[in-house]
């Protein structure tokens, strides 16, 4: 067992979104997320299978709700996410990088 740290190990080229995986055990999922201005596509909707539980570590994010319902999370905020509940992300910092963790069960 060797510890690891969430904010090492950030890639440099951040042009698109990065998705890592930090642990999945088939019932339970915890991601990294880093953001820098990425946004979910106009349109596109995130209707997931699963509940999923997200927390901003640093930068600042804004989800849409199917239902026009904006929230707004900074550093340290948190928000549990029904499965099958429609989102999307319409802005994330760029400076700096919004880094999320997801936990998705």
């Amino acid at each position: 067992m060797k510890p690891q740290n969430v904010f090492e190990g950030i890639p440099t080229d951040l042009s698109n979104e990065v998705f890592e995986p930090l642990e999945d055990n088939g019932k339970v999922l915890i991601e990294r997320i880093i953001s820098k201005g990425h946004v979910t596509p106009e349109g596109q909707w995130y209707d997931q299978d699963r509940s999923e539980w997200v927390m901003v570590l640093q930068g600042e994010a804004k989800l849409v709700f199917e239902h026009a319902k904006v929230v707004h999370l900074k550093k340290g905020d948190y928000i549990t996410i029904p499965a099958h509940c429609k989102h999307r992300v319409s802005w994330t910092a760029d400076h700096p990088e919004t880094l999320w963790i997801a936990v998705h069960y």
